[in-house]
């Protein structure tokens, strides 16, 4: 009789990608070429949670957290000036940043959180902390306006 390995049933991890991409090329095609298709937005939005769930796993799965934050700074940086240009007609926009700042946000206070956690203090102190720390990060998205703003922070 023949060995038959199960096979596992679910989606990879490029999958994901490849399905968040296309959602966001629907939304980003209806912001920017073929308006008045709301549907396209509704299925664009989907692409958001997606990729911050890849952050996340990311965040968990990497060898060297430094170098995954500085590829996520340098892709902020060098997607910031076409979405500037996308969202506001101009190369410069204080008042709307691309969306991969709003995951570095995220990621620093993961850490943050992170440290509190293994730190030696009692657990209500690392609750205040982690609080404050949460607090803070949706702060600091609402005061940047990172898209999503504070509430993609958290």
């Amino acid at each position: 009789m023949m060995n038959l390995e199960k096979r596992k049933i679910g989606i990879t991890s490029f999958g994901l990608h490849v399905f968040a991409m296309t959602f966001m090329l629907l939304d980003h095609l209806w912001a920017t070429m073929m308006t008045g298709q709301e549907w396209m937005t509704n299925v664009g939005r989907l692409a958001f949670p997606i990729f911050a769930f890849m952050i996340v796993e990311g965040y968990f799965r990497t060898r060297n957290i430094k170098k995954y934050m500085g590829r996520l700074l340098a892709f902020a940086f060098i997607s910031e000036i076409p979405f500037n240009l996308m969202t506001g007609g101009r190369w410069l926009n204080l008042y709307h940043q691309n969306v991969l700042w709003t995951f570095l946000i995220a990621i620093v206070c993961m850490l943050g959180i992170d440290k509190v956690k293994i730190s030696n203090r009692n657990i209500a102190v690392k609750t205040v902390l982690v609080i404050l720390i949460t607090f803070l990060g949706w702060a600091i998205g609402m005061v940047t306006f990172v898209d999503y703003y504070g509430f993609g922070v958290l």
